[in-house]
């Protein structure tokens, strides 16, 4: 027999306490997408998360795990929400290992606690997504969350040795390093990647850390195309430099940077190296820029404005459009130009990683079912992706934010059938409704 909505709360308050279970009313600050759940637990370790989704799969609740919730808006809106699950307290730093470049830490912990900690090393998890205050370790990896870091240092996939995760029927298993037991057939670090919490919730990462650079610069150069800014960061991706982060940014972007009278588009490279090397590849760049029409712009504390850079195109409100393209390298202005012919005058601001394709748009919300179709016709010549990262939840239910992802979507759905039977994780907000 199914447990009754009393038994649940008795139950989960019996495994988490009092004092970190909201019930009824209380719990609709927590809704997701606009459903609100009858309950939210924070658990204090990986056995109450265990006990807790055991539970979840007792009753047949629909469990949504969540961090600090900075990237809930990501996604389909679920089918249904009995249970947050909130990881806040899963914040510990279970071990370093300075001379190994490795660390592991629960998956509360957030982007900016785990730098924080690592800064009087000399040594970083270089991961620069947008809001590094509130994305959790685990949030990272649910997301695969990234910024233009990722030009250096790759994504979390890169980064990730190894995870512990509570499987939907509450077991605990572990896969890659510090590996306890694995799960048969499946690289499990890769596997919940980017999967939303669809298959899995990831309380504990093992994570490769780099040496933090000795020196790093950035250099700002203004273009009067963005044509010619590609042009440029085409250019210092085929010569012999190592960029940590190479931006393109267009006016909108420049003037929400800071930039008092900004030209049509700008190009942010960033190097980070011994002081020698660095300020030979910014001569470089400085070259490689003037050939393609650029004239240096100005940039004050560069760890600061980049923080700022990768807020750009975060939904500034409600009623916002965000998209994430992802198109080949030379193709990200043909993808930009685009969007712009169909989005008009609703277009804010955009970004660029030149080094991998992804462009970001931010834009108003409007009709946004008709447009998207037409914006995804119109980069399906290129091999262009579009996914909405952000959407009105009343728009949302007439749109796909994920697209067509072709046959891969038989195996997301049989790995959700082995690893989530009951289909209680996250239901409905994947790709194709998983």
């Amino acid at each position: 027999m199914r447990a009754g909505p009393a038994d649940v709360e008795r139950g989960l308050r019996e495994i988490v306490g009092a004092a970190h279970l909201i019930a009824g009313e209380a719990a609709a600050p927590f809704a997701v997408e606009g459903r609100a759940p009858r309950w939210v637990a924070g658990p204090g370790s990986i056995e109450e998360v265990a006990r807790c989704l055991a539970l979840a799969a007792e009753a047949r609740l629909a469990v949504a795990p969540t961090g600090r919730g900075a990237r809930l808006h990501w996604g389909n809106p679920p089918r249904t929400l009995d249970l947050v699950l909130s990881l806040r307290r899963l914040d510990r730093i279970l071990a370093h290992e300075p001379a190994d470049l490795t660390m592991s830490v629960e998956a509360g912990v957030t982007l900016d606690a785990v730098n924080a900690f690592l800064r009087p090393q000399r040594q970083l998890l270089p991961l620069d997504p947008p809001r590094p205050g509130d994305s959790t370790v685990g949030g990272i990896v649910a997301t695969a969350a990234s910024g233009p870091y990722r030009a250096r240092y790759g994504t979390i996939r890169d980064l990730l040795l190894g995870v512990t995760v509570v499987q939907a029927d509450g077991r605990v298993v572990k896969g890659g390093g510090r590996v306890v037991k694995n799960v048969t057939g499946y690289d499990m670090p890769k596997l919940y990647v980017g999967a939303l919490g669809t298959l899995g919730v990831v309380v504990a990462a093992h994570l490769r850390l780099h040496p933090a650079p000795v020196v790093e610069e950035t250099w700002l150069h203004g273009f009067p195309g963005l044509e010619a800014a590609l042009d440029a960061g085409l250019a210092v991706m085929d010569a012999p430099l190592v960029p940590s982060r190479i931006e393109l940014l267009d006016r909108g972007a420049l003037a929400a940077a800071g930039q008092a009278s900004p030209p049509e588009a700008g190009l942010a490279v960033t190097v980070g190296s011994v002081p020698e090397a660095v300020r030979a590849q910014g001569e470089r760049v400085a070259a490689l820029c003037r050939q393609s029409g650029g004239a240096a712009l100005p940039v004050a504390a560069p760890e600061e404005w980049w923080r700022g850079v990768s807020e750009l195109t975060w939904p500034p409100e409600a009623r916002s459009l965000v998209l994430r393209i992802g198109s080949r390298q030379a193709d990200v202005v043909k993808a930009l130009r685009g969007v712009e012919a169909i989005v008009g005058e609703a277009l804010r601001r955009t970004t660029a990683e030149v080094a991998n394709g992804v462009l970001h748009v931010l834009a108003a919300a409007g009709d946004e079912s008709a447009r998207l179709a037409r914006i995804r016709d119109g980069l399906a010549p290129l091999g262009a992706t579009c996914v909405v990262e952000h959407a009105p939840p009343d728009v949302k239910l007439f749109l796909d934010p994920w697209g067509d992802v072709g046959p891969a979507l038989d195996l997301m759905r049989r790995l959700k059938g082995e690893l989530d039977p009951r289909g209680i994780l996250n239901p409905g907000r994947f790709v194709g409704g998983i």
